[in-house]
C-alpha cells in the first residue's frame, strides 16, 4: 500500500497566517487553538497546495486566500502568498511549494498603478515547473478525488451526491451482475433471457417507456371508439341508392338541355348574315389592295434619294477618320522631330571629343610614338563608327517624319475631294425633295369603301335582331341548367359521405383491434416490471449484505420499498439503524474513519487525515494513516501542535 505523510507544513500570508510552520515529522498530531485561530485554514492550505482549491472544494475564485483586515480588505497586495509541504512518500521525501502573488502595472499617461489579476508559481523539490508539470506530478502520486475521499471524514458521507456514492461503493464491493444474481434463483430465468444485452435498468425504462405508449392507447380507445360510432350512426341514416338513381335522371335532363343550347347557338339565319358580312370584309379587303398599288405606282415614278443619302453617310464617315488620322500623324511627328534634335545633340557631343590617351594607364609615362599612333587611329575609327550609326539614325528619323507629313497632304487632299462631293451630293437630295409630291387614291375609293362599311353595319344588325330573338329561350334553359347542376351537387354530397362511411367502419375495426392488441400487450409488459420489481427486492438483501460486509461501523441503505411495491435506489449512511445526519459528532467521526479505511485498502493508499472538531471524540477509530485531529481549545490564542503516540 502506498503511504502518504506530511513531515512539514509551512504557510506565508495565507488566510489568517502571516507565518506558520508545523513540524509533523510524518506522525500523527492534535493542532490545538481556539475558534478562528486557523485550525481549518490548515487543511485548507494543504488542498491549495495540490489542487488549487480549499478543504471544501472551491476554487481560488472563490476563497480569500491572502490575510484581510478587520474589515475585510487585503493587509498587504505585495505580499507572496506561499505554501510549502515536505511529504514523505512510501519513506521518500517529496517537497512541493506553490506561490500566488498579484500583478500590477502602471499604464502610459497615468501614475496610479492597476491590479492586473495573479499569478502562481510551482516548485518541485525546488525546481520550478509549469502548472501542467506540476499537476501532472501530482496525480503520480494520487489523484484530487481519491485524496478528497479519504482525507475528510465527512466527505463521502454527507458532501459527495448520493448516486456518486451509490456508484463509489459498487466499484470498491467489485458486486456481482444483475446477470450473476439472476442466476442464484430459477424464476428469474425468464427476466434474464428478456435482458438479452440490456441491463435490468435499461429493461425497466424500456417497459415502463413502452407500457406508456400502450396505456395511451387503451386509455383513449373507448373517447375514439364513441366519436366514430356517432359519426357511423349519422352517416348511415342517408338513403344512398336513392340518391343515384337520382343522380341519373339529373345528367340525363342536363345532357338535354346543353343540346338545345347548342342548337340554338347554331342559328341558320344569324349564320346566312354573318357569310353575307365576311364577303364585304374581303371586298373591302380587295379594295383596300387596289388602292395600295395604285398610291404604289405613282409613287415608283418619284426620283428615288436613298441611294444619296447612303453616298452622303459614307464620305462624312470617310471624312471623320482621314481628320482622326491627320490628328494621329501630327503627334508622332512631334515625337519624330524631338528625336531628331536628340539624336543631333548626340552627334555634335561625340564630333567634339578629343583623344586623351597619350600616357600609359598603368606608369603614367607617355606612350612610344608607334603605340602613341596606333591608340589614335584606333580612337579616330571609333569615333567615325559612332558618328557615322548617329547619322543613320537622324537619317530613319527624317525619313519617317517626312513620310508622316506627305500622308498628311495626301489626306487633307482626300478630305477637300470629299467635302466638294458632299456639297454636290447634299444639293441634289435637296432638289429631289422638293420635286416629290405625296400619292393621291383612286378616284371612286372613298365611295366605294363607304358603301361597303353602310352594308356590314346593316347586315350585322339585322343578325343581331335574329339572335336576340333565341337568346330570351337559351336564358331560360341556362336558368334551369344552374338548378340541375346544384341538385347534382347535393346528390354527389350524399354519395360522398357513403366513402366516408366505409372509412369510419374501417377505422373502428382498426381501434377495436388495437384496443385488444394493446390489452394482451399490457398485461405481457405487467409481468415483466412485476419480474423486475421481484428481482430488485431479491437483489437488495444480495447487494447490500456484500457491501456492508466491507465495512465495521458505517452500513449503507441501498435500496428502500415503496408503498405501491416498487424499489427505490437510494445510498443512506447509518450506524446502528441511526442515519449519518442524526449522529452525534463522534459517532460521525468514527463512521468517516471507518468509511476511509475501507476505501484505503481498496484503492491501496493511505493519506494524511484530518479531523476537525476532533475534541468531540473521546475515543478515535482506529486507523493505520496519519491523523490531524483539529481540537477547540479555548485556552490556546495560538496554534499548538501535540504528538500522539
Amino acid at each position: 500500500m502506498k503511504e502518504i505523510k506530511i513531515t512539514r507544513l509551512t504557510l506565508e500570508n495565507f488566510k489568517c497566517h502571516e507565518a506558520l510552520t508545523l513540524d509533523l515529522m510524518g506522525e500523527s498530531v492534535s493542532i490545538h487553538g481556539d475558534n478562528a485561530t486557523g485550525k481549518t485554514s490548515v487543511y485548507d492550505a494543504l488542498t491549495w497546495l495540490l489542487f488549487g482549491k480549499d478543504s471544501s472544494g472551491a476554487g481560488e475564485k472563490n476563497i480569500d486566500i491572502k490575510p484581510l483586515t478587520s474589515t475585510g480588505e487585503i493587509k498587504d497586495h505585495a505580499a507572496i502568498t506561499a505554501v510549502e509541504a515536505i511529504l514523505e512518500i512510501d519513506g521518500t521525501p517529496m517537497t512541493l511549494k506553490r506561490t500566488l502573488r498579484e500583478i500590477w502595472s502602471t499604464k502610459r499617461g497615468s501614475s496610479a498603478a492597476t491590479y492586473d489579476g495573479n499569478t502562481s508559481d510551482y516548485f518541485v523539490d525546488g525546481v520550478p515547473c509549469k502548472k501542467y508539470e506540476y499537476e501532472r506530478r501530482i496525480g503520480e502520486v494520487i489523484s484530487e478525488d481519491t485524496f478528497r475521499l479519504l482525507t475528510g471524514v465527512s466527505f463521502f458521507a454527507s458532501e459527495m451526491d448520493w448516486k456518486d456514492r451509490r456508484r463509489t461503493l459498487f466499484n470498491i464491493a467489485g458486486a456481482l451482475t444483475d446477470k450473476d444474481i439472476m442466476a442464484t434463483d430459477a424464476r428469474f430465468d425468464e427476466l434474464s433471457a428478456l435482458c438479452g444485452t440490456l441491463t435490468v435498468d435499461d429493461l425497466k425504462k424500456k417497459t415502463v417507456s413502452e407500457r406508456k405508449g400502450l396505456l395511451g392507447v387503451r386509455d383513449e380507445t373507448p373517447a375514439k371508439l364513441s366519436a366514430l360510432m356517432d359519426v357511423q350512426r349519422e352517416l348511415s341514416g342517408n338513403d344512398f341508392a336513392a340518391a343515384r338513381s337520382e343522380l341519373q335522371r339529373l345528367t340525363a335532363e342536363k345532357e338535354g338541355i346543353m343540346r338545345r343550347i347548342a342548337e340554338l347557338q347554331q342559328n341558320s339565319a344569324a349564320t346566312a348574315k354573318e357569310s353575307e358580312i365576311a364577303g364585304l370584309r374581303l371586298e373591302q379587303k380587295d379594295l383596300d389592295a387596289e388602292n395600295a398599288a395604285f398610291r404604289a405606282e405613282q409613287k415608283a415614278k418619284q426620283p428615288d434619294t436613298s441611294g444619296i443619302q447612303l453616298e452622303i453617310s459614307r464620305l462624312q464617315s470617310e471624312k471623320a477618320e482621314c481628320e482622326r488620322e491627320i490628328k494621329s500623324l501630327q503627334s508622332r511627328i512631334s515625337v519624330f522631330e524631338k528625336d531628331i534634335a536628340d539624336v543631333r545633340s548626340r552627334w555634335i557631343a561625340v564630333n567634339d571629343e578629343t583623344f586623351a590617351g597619350g600616357k600609359c594607364p598603368t606608369c603614367g609615362q607617355s606612350l612610344p610614338m608607334e603605340q602613341l599612333k596606333r591608340a589614335t587611329d584606333d580612337f579616330d575609327r571609333r569615333k567615325r563608327e559612332r558618328l557615322a550609326e548617329i547619322e543613320r539614325t537622324a537619317d530613319g528619323l527624317k525619313q519617317q517624319k517626312a513620310d508622316a507629313e506627305g500622308r498628311i497632304s495626301a489626306l487633307r487632299e482626300k478630305i477637300e475631294q470629299a467635302d466638294t462631293t458632299l456639297a454636290n451630293l447634299e444639293k441634289a437630295a435637296a432638289e429631289a425633295k422638293e420635286a416629290a409630291t405625296e400619292p393621291n387614291d383612286l378616284p371612286d375609293y372613298a365611295e366605294r369603301s363607304e358603301k361597303i362599311a353602310a352594308e356590314i353595319a346593316r347586315l350585322t344588325a339585322e343578325k343581331e335582331r335574329i339572335l336576340a330573338d333565341g337568346a330570351s329561350v337559351a336564358d331560360e334553359l341556362r336558368r334551369r341548367l344552374t338548378d340541375i347542376n346544384a341538385q347534382i351537387s347535393a346528390q354527389n354530397a350524399i354519395l360522398g359521405k357513403e366513402e366516408t362511411l366505409a372509412s369510419v367502419n374501417e377505422r373502428i375495426r382498426i381501434q377495436r383491434e388495437n384496443a385488444e392488441q394493446a390489452a394482451a400487450q399490457l398485461e405481457k409488459l405487467d409481468k415483466t416490471l412485476w419480474l423486475i420489481e421481484d428481482f430488485i427486492r431479491y437483489k437488495t438483501g444480495f447487494v447490500e449484505d456484500s457491501i456492508n460486509s466491507m465495512f465495521r461501523l458505517a452500513k449503507f441503505r441501498l435500496f428502500r420499498e415503496q408503498a405501491n411495491g416498487g424499489v427505490e435506489e437510494r445510498c443512506d449512511v447509518t450506524f446502528d439503524g441511526i442515519p449519518y445526519a442524526s449522529l452525534n459528532s463522534g459517532a460521525r467521526i468514527n463512521v468517516g474513519i471507518d468509511i476511509i479505511n475501507t476505501f484505503s485498502r481498496h484503492y491501496g493508499v493511505s493519506v494524511p487525515l484530518f479531523i476537525d472538531n476532533a475534541e468531540s471524540v473521546t475515543r478515535l477509530e482506529e486507523t493505520d494513516t496519519q491523523v490531524i485531529r483539529l481540537v477547540v481549545d479555548e485556552t490556546c490564542k495560538e496554534l499548538r501542535c501535540n504528538y500522539e503516540n
